[in-house]
């Protein structure tokens, strides 16, 4: 995982942002639902510990503050749909709980020692933040509201200034628990990373499989626009069992490794590349005109062809080619029969006489 990965989701590809959004707003809505219930029923504590002035204000705000937070709760579905929601609704949560956390320490205004637990409610706030897998960026921005948002209550009601030793602990404590909260986070992040390549990425290639691949495609022609085609091409290697049978399965993934190095090489992070099953490889070119995607073929069968390789365990040389079916999508392509043409274009490649590039038209 590379570093920028933790900083921002812009690195993240869409079909992981959706997932990691998907976790993020079930998270959510558990959080608001532990929120609502604690809020509310800290009333038995505030009742046995606050006077009656303070109590009688306070189990008001709490109850108001829980019927605040419980619009939340259907709005953590919109959040699966878009991040927009999401990040509206995560700034929605910090806003009400500092408006909570503004009004009940104002409430202890006239000298009165503040208890504890109103006291750490920052800090417990961010320590439920933790909860969420969020990249550093994003984790930053939740933190300095919560710091900017405390400091500037405790300035208000107490004209605090940086010189107070109490006010600089409290920014000291601040900063540590936001640090804490970051670092879980990310932690979350990488571990939710982790499992989405286990489950998305072929072992040997580690080029996406065909499950992500076929999402990858749907996607594609949901997004295309009517007018701008996107391409096709199936890859499959000649004689592959030949090599298997000849030079064994060492060298069999030797030879797919290569490949799958080579078109990726060839067609670079703009296309999308999976390996489609055994020896066969799909490549998706967004935005490509079929004649476009037949040239790139052709590159990267002589690509191929010009490149032998290596026997990991005697150092002879093994000579590889492969064939390729080529066909042009549209929105309204229905991909079943857009992959059954690219099939149909491979095999006729194969009767050909293998080693050549056939468009479907």
């Amino acid at each position: 995982m590379e570093l920028k990965e933790y900083w921002s989701d812009n690195y993240h590809s869409r079909d992981f942002k959706l997932i990691r959004i998907g976790v993020v707003a079930v998270r959510f809505r558990w959080l608001v639902t532990l929120l609502i219930i604690g809020i509310a029923g800290w009333i038995a504590v505030d009742w046995w510990v606050l006077d009656p002035a303070h109590f009688k204000l306070l189990w008001k705000v709490r109850l108001i503050t829980s019927v605040m937070l419980t619009p939340l709760l259907p709005l953590s579905y919109l959040c699966k749909l878009n991040r927009r929601w999401m990040v509206l609704s995560l700034f929605a949560l910090l806003g009400i709980l500092l408006l909570f956390n503004l009004v009940s320490l104002w409430s202890f205004r006239d000298g009165v020692p503040i208890p504890v637990g109103y006291i750490a409610f920052p800090y417990f706030l961010l320590a439920l933040l933790a909860v969420l897998p969020l990249p550093v960026r994003s984790g930053l921005r939740a933190a300095v509201v919560v710091i900017v948002a405390i400091l500037a209550t405790d300035y208000w009601l107490d004209s605090r200034t940086l010189d107070n030793g109490e006010l600089i602990d409290r920014v000291w404590l601040l900063l540590c628990f936001s640090l804490s909260m970051i670092w879980v986070q990310a932690g979350q992040l990488r571990m939710l990373l982790d499992l989405y390549r286990e489950s998305t990425r072929d072992p040997l290639t580690r080029l996406m499989n065909r499950r992500l691949f076929m999402r990858q495609l749907e996607d594609t022609r949901r997004h295309s626009r009517r007018e701008q085609p996107y391409t096709l091409i199936l890859f499959d290697l000649d004689k592959f069992k030949r090599i298997n049978d000849e030079h064994g399965h060492l060298m069999g993934d030797e030879v797919l490794v290569s490949v799958s190095t080579t078109i990726m090489d060839i067609f670079g992070k703009d296309a999308t590349v999976a390996r489609y099953g055994g020896e066969e490889f799909i490549v998706l070119l967004p935005e490509t005109e079929l004649e476009q995607g037949v040239r790139q073929a052709e590159t990267l069968r002589l690509a191929v062809e010009s490149q032998p390789v290596e026997n990991p365990l005697d150092e002879s040389e093994v000579m590889v080619t492969l064939s390729a079916g080529v066909v042009a999508g549209h929105k309204d392509s229905d991909l079943e029969a857009l992959l059954n043409q690219a099939d149909e274009a491979l095999y006729e490649a194969k009767s050909q006489g293998r080693n050549c590039v056939v468009a479907h038209r």
